[in-house]
């Protein structure tokens, strides 16, 4: 099993980029996961009407990026993952990464 893990912070702009390609992947057990780190725009909203699958980690404050992909680091091992990558809210994969 794979875990995605982006981390959000007033990401609304990219979310349609980045969250989608992920979703487009073609990596079979993939799960992703965004950590929003305290958005104070729509971010989470955005993601939970368009991406029903994406799941999100509402920090409640900015936490830094380290610590915030330290809390989905430890929902993937949590769930036995075997991969987990680690996307910026500003960068996209091509289908087949």
């Amino acid at each position: 099993m794979t875990f995605s893990i982006v981390v959000m912070y007033n990401g609304v702009k990219w979310v349609d980029k980045s969250i989608k390609s992920l979703v487009d992947s073609t990596i079979k057990d993939h799960n992703i996961l965004v950590i929003d780190n305290g958005s104070t725009d729509e971010t989470s909203t955005l993601i939970s009407a368009h991406y029903p699958t994406v799941g999100i980690i509402k920090t409640g404050s900015n936490l830094g990026f380290g610590k915030a992909n330290n809390i989905g680091i430890k929902k993937a091992f949590d769930a036995d993952a075997d991969y987990v990558f680690l996307l910026n809210q500003d960068a996209w994969v091509e289908e087949d990464t």
